[in-house]
């Protein structure tokens, strides 16, 4: 198993997703372009992100379902306040924030699970245990 997404590398890639969300979002405004969201982008710049460094498949189907329900939630609650620029940017940066933390959460759980049954079945076995 690849190694859980440390919490400086899910603060990088989440900052990362903001400047393009902000970016994207300030270029299809300036040229009043509704049709060219920028959110799929983002989306498919993190799928690219997980699969290279980081295939936890449990951890990764939960950070994406997480994260598309905070965009959906946060697009319906924000536009009619905002505008849809602003509010599909700010959308756009919330889930990916919300769906880094997840997946790093996510991670760290399936991680320490399989790093105890693997300890655990090497004492079974009368081996060593890593760390004891």
């Amino acid at each position: 198993m690849r190694r859980p997404v440390s919490w400086t590398e899910a603060l990088l890639v989440a900052a990362a997703c903001w400047v393009v969300s902000g970016l994207g979002y300030t270029v299809t405004a300036a040229l009043d372009e509704p049709h060219s969201p920028v959110t799929p982008l983002v989306g498919a710049g993190l799928v690219q992100w997980f699969r290279a460094r980081h295939r936890s498949w449990p951890a990764g189907i939960a950070a994406g379902l997480v994260g598309a329900g905070v965009f959906f939630a946060l697009v319906d609650g924000l536009r009619p306040e905002l505008g849809r620029y602003v509010a599909d940017a700010l959308a756009t940066g919330a889930a990916a924030t919300v769906s880094l933390a997840v997946l790093a959460l996510a991670q760290r759980v399936t991680h320490r699970r399989t790093s105890s049954c693997a300890r655990s079945t090497r004492r079974a076995r009368g081996g060593r245990a890593a760390g004891s």
